[in-house]
């Protein structure tokens, strides 16, 4: 065992899209992993990303689809390995897929079977309970490979694929927010509910530095996609209240987005241009840049809705990134923000959909220095109690070094 455990063992993370410039959590958590070493940390990836890449992990994700040619050659894996394939049917058959279905994923998994074994993986983490992670877990069956998925918000509880198949085979599932973790367990009987873990993303609090403020015109931030459930059309509403009251602000919109133009019109409609500003034109900002703003902020702004499918973020990593910056938090009751926020103790918690609190509030912590700092200290004490990313990776990696030496 003591010669085995100096051989790294090989995991294979397998994401559909990386790195994805609203996701950095992901990014974040999986150069940590490698740079603790306890093992090999390799990352397939169907797609690049716009995001930015830590020198952790340079040379470890490879981009590849599946091909014919290996798809074709998967074929031999029917004679190989037999009675795995049949186990890997067998948690189709548990998500109760249509028979066509449940043959296009089995042949669709041979196919990236065959892709996962030039890697050799001892474990294999898929991210998000979506298609791609069935994919995912029927090659690690068909290998005999043990495999986990990490769930995350809307993957869980708008579009969650093969949920209770995925759960009751997998060695774990990771979930980063109460909410999805309640949904899952609600997914699968309770024999299996032990294998879902509550296990947050987490920040190395030293690359945040505390901001300075803005100076004579308050700067508010809100980072986020410019999308349904993050809600900047009630932030902009509020910017009109703030304005009709004759205050001085700056509010910065950052993020890439389908809502861009519906949201630079809107600022045009009210008159708030050069009161409010989307940075990035649309396309966000990389997160290197976006820190410049986190030191200049005077109040960070969450705007976020849970929309009527039920989508809504889980504790959004925003939050954690604006709290580590010492930036005084107003934000919305939606989707899991009370997890982590505490109203009138760490932040002030507002009604979503709300623009006129939305816009008492931010004035509050404008008028109110102390009341706004004392605040951002709190925040800043939770983030960095259940949040610090040394905890927090180094969970995973035992977990994973665990179900491979068992």
């Amino acid at each position: 065992m003591d010669q085995l455990a100096t051989i790294k063992k090989k995991v294979l993370v397998f994401i559909p899209e990386f790195p994805v410039l609203t996701e950095t959590f992901i990014e974040r958590e999986l150069a940590e992993i490698s740079r603790r070493g306890k093992i090999d940390l390799q990352i397939l990836s169907l797609a690049k990303g716009s995001g930015e890449v830590s020198s952790e992990l340079e040379g470890k994700i490879f981009y590849k689809r599946l091909g014919i040619f290996t798809l074709l050659s998967s074929l031999s894996l029917f004679f190989t390995h037999c009675k795995n394939i049949s186990k890997a049917l067998s948690m189709l058959h548990i998500c109760e897929l249509p028979l066509f279905s449940k043959y296009y994923f089995l042949i669709k998994g041979m196919g990236y079977a065959q892709l996962f074994r030039s890697f050799k993986p001892d474990f294999v983490i898929a991210h998000f309970m979506s298609d791609a992670s069935t994919v995912a877990a029927e090659a690690a069956m068909i290998l005999g490979i043990p495999f986990a998925i990490s769930a995350h918000a809307k993957d869980v509880t708008v579009k969650p694929h093969c949920i209770k198949g995925k759960i009751e085979k997998a060695a774990f599932v990771l979930v980063c927010n109460r909410r999805a973790l309640e949904y899952c367990v609600y997914s699968v009987h309770h024999n299996f509910s032990h294998k879902i873990l509550l296990k947050y993303h987490g920040l190395n609090l030293t690359s945040f530095g505390r901001t300075q403020g803005n100076g004579e015109i308050p700067l508010i931030l809100n980072i986020a996609r410019l999308e349904e459930k993050k809600g900047q059309k009630f932030l902009i509403e509020a910017a009109k209240n703030m304005k009709d009251a004759g205050l001085k602000f700056k509010i910065v919109i950052i993020g890439p987005g389908s809502l861009y133009e519906e949201l630079e019109k809107m600022i045009s409609d009210m008159g708030l241009v050069g009161y409010v500003e989307i940075v990035g034109g649309g396309m966000g900002l990389p997160f290197s840049e976006i820190c410049k703003y986190y030191l200049r902020a005077d109040v960070f702004a969450f705007s976020g809705v849970n929309t009527q499918e039920g989508d809504a973020d889980g504790i959004a990593n925003v939050l954690l990134e604006a709290a580590a910056s010492h930036i005084p938090i107003v934000a919305t009751d939606s989707g899991s923000t009370t997890e982590f926020l505490e109203d009138g103790k760490s932040a002030i918690i507002v009604q979503q959909k709300n623009s006129a609190v939305l816009a008492e509030a931010i004035i509050k912590l404008l008028n109110d220095r102390v009341y706004a700092n004392k605040l951002a200290e709190e925040a800043y004490k939770r983030v960095a109690t259940d949040f610090d990313i040394n905890v927090t990776a180094a969970a995973i990696e035992d977990l994973i070094v665990k179900e491979i030496y068992q």
